[in-house]
């Protein structure tokens, strides 16, 4: 049974981390449409279970490698922000974040310096804040 198995798969996908995310949300839908009892939930559910089973018989490999990398980019993305959003909190004590009005540029500041002259290092841009 295993080597039918290793044989229906030859040449097909397999599982990646899209794969696992898209199984952990089917998941959590499922679990979601039983305590909510809606139908929509439910259908919503096995349409995301039947998309990762899809990708992983699928035999386009190249196709699926690409969609597996902008996950993986996107998931960084997500990441990078909330940890941006941990250190900022974090340093809250001692610094003030502000925006350049110019270039939008996050530009962090020491507390307690009164009104200060911040320069923008990107696009140099000058402007009065209060640290």
């Amino acid at each position: 049974m295993r080597e039918k198995f290793r044989r229906f798969m030859t040449g097909r996908y397999g599982s990646d981390g899209l794969n696992q995310f898209l199984s952990i949300c089917a998941l959590v839908l499922l679990a979601i449409s039983l305590l909510l009892r809606s139908s929509l939930v439910s259908w919503l559910g096995i349409a995301v279970l039947g998309v990762c089973y899809w990708r992983m018989l699928s035999r386009n490999i190249s196709r699926r490698t690409e969609e597996n990398y902008r996950f993986y980019n996107l998931q960084q993305r997500v990441q990078n922000k909330f940890a941006g959003l941990k250190s900022q909190w974090q340093g809250r004590k001692y610094y003030r974040y502000y925006r350049c009005p110019q270039c939008r540029q996050k530009l962090r500041v020491p507390r307690g310096r009164g009104r200060i002259q911040i320069s923008c290092p990107r696009c140099g841009t000058q402007f009065i804040k209060k640290s």
